[in-house]
């Protein structure tokens, strides 16, 4: 999805990381069986999390059980079976996430490099068509949203926050999408904090990229990017981790509470860092 809903892995203890890397390794298979072989490549660590947190708010019974890598059949990991439906709406939605991404680089890019993405997008329009099949709801959600998004990023300088919108709503709706009435709430207003935060993120990683290729930042015309793009990743994560003490999980309570009061907080720690010319271990 975006790349930066990950754990931050010192904090967690050996059983963790491996229950962690369980749900990735399952949710790989599972795209396979879904989409293909390839669509395993568009795989990221976030679907992984979507997948913890739907189970996290979910009555299932957890059972892991030994495997084997499909890239790597000589290599063991784990298979973590439970919550099937995650998995597919996990799966369903990564594709469809990678296909909008392709939109907006076609969008932004130059006239070679959309030679190269014109190449590979009738294989991303093919896994669109199966996904939109699948689940029309999660296809509808993210193609509203992302059509808000490329209307807002076409205005003269819109503010920050009205630049993060869209992608917050898409990951309200989507984090609230299946629950029941007692979760639905609280997982609109995770999912928006979350939706918030990665924005601001990607927006702060990219932003010396996008002033060299002329293309759309919310931080565009700030004076002080370090300072801006913090002040309004640090308030979203704040905002983020209040919203966690409304939720109990009944499962992978450490690892999403790791994810986000730790993990959100080191992929800031690494891109101001990228600024200051320092290294982020």
């Amino acid at each position: 999805m975006f790349g930066y809903v990950t754990v931050y892995k010192p904090e967690l203890k050996i059983k963790e990381y491996e229950a962690y890397k369980g749900v990735y390794c399952t949710l790989c298979k599972e795209m396979g069986k879904e989409y293909g072989f390839l669509s395993r490549f568009l795989l990221s660590y976030d679907g992984a999390f979507y997948v913890m947190y739907k189970l996290g708010l979910s009555n299932d019974n957890i059972c892991v059980n030994k495997s084997r890598c499909t890239f790597n059949p000589c290599k063991k990991c784990m298979k973590v079976c439970a919550g099937d439906n995650a998995y597919k709406i996990a799966s369903t939605l990564t594709v469809i996430l990678a296909y909008f991404k392709l939109i907006d680089n076609l969008n932004d890019s130059s006239f070679f490099k959309k030679i190269i993405l014109y190449l590979i997008y009738p294989y991303f329009a093919f896994l669109k068509n199966k996904a939109r099949k699948k689940y029309p709801e999660i296809f509808e959600i993210v193609e509203d949203e992302m059509q808000h998004q490329f209307e807002i990023e076409k205005e003269d300088n819109p503010a920050p926050d009205k630049s993060a919108d869209p992608t917050a709503k898409m990951l309200s709706r989507l984090f609230a999408f299946g629950e029941s009435d007692k979760n639905k709430t609280k997982a609109e207003k995770f999912g928006y904090q979350l939706g918030r935060v990665v924005y601001f993120l990607d927006a702060f990683d990219d932003y010396n990229d996008d002033l060299k290729e002329n293309t759309f930042n919310p931080f565009k015309n700030t004076d002080n990017i370090i300072e801006d793009a913090s002040l309004s990743i640090n308030l979203s994560i704040g905002a983020l981790c209040e919203s966690m003490t409304e939720h109990h999980f009944n499962n992978f309570s450490s690892i999403i509470e790791n994810v986000i009061c730790d993990g959100l907080n080191f992929q800031l720690d690494r891109i101001t860092q990228k600024y200051r010319g320092e290294n982020c271990e």
